[in-house]
């Protein structure tokens, strides 16, 4: 829910700022096309976690941490205010999953390390509730999502 709607935001943000690039200076223009760079980079990194990690639960906790790391790597060197809580926002979730993950292993002390790095963020964030509950149910429904069926533009009667 919350990264769709920090997508759908920055996607309007970006139509924003792409018709402005016309009108900016060539500093104005830099620091936009810098934005739209590093958002492009979260949503191709979104896709990729998402395309790769879905059957094999070794491969998913591969891509999981590969995740992270560049999350955090693109965390790190963004230079755009702008970007930086969509970057947080899902690389909180990446914590959060690889809590729920390190707990399918047995492994509590990582996972409360990733819960306690997923909570620090959606609290800096913002978020009034940063519980590990209330993370957890943001995390499964971001999963929902992301494994929702297609809709049908067809109607019942195949037209």
């Amino acid at each position: 829910m919350g990264s769709k709607l920090g997508a759908r935001a920055a996607v309007y943000w970006y139509h924003f700022e792409q018709r402005k690039v016309g009108t900016l200076n060539a500093t104005e223009r830099a620091h936009v096309e810098s934005a739209l760079s590093e958002l492009s980079a979260v949503q191709t990194l979104q896709v990729f976690y998402a395309a790769f990690s879905a059957k094999d639960e070794e491969l998913k906790k591969k891509h999981l941490r590969i995740h992270i790391r560049e999350l955090d790597g693109l965390r790190k060197k963004s230079n755009t205010q702008e970007i930086t809580p969509v970057i947080d926002l899902n690389l909180g979730l990446a914590y959060v999953y690889a809590a729920i993950a390190a707990e399918q292993d047995n492994n509590q002390e990582q996972a409360i390390q990733y819960m306690k790095s997923a909570q620090a963020l959606f609290q800096s964030l913002g978020w009034q509730d940063y519980s590990e509950d209330t993370l957890r149910v943001v995390a499964r429904r971001e999963v929902d999502w992301w494994n929702r069926k297609p809709r049908s533009t067809r109607n019942d009667t195949g037209r």
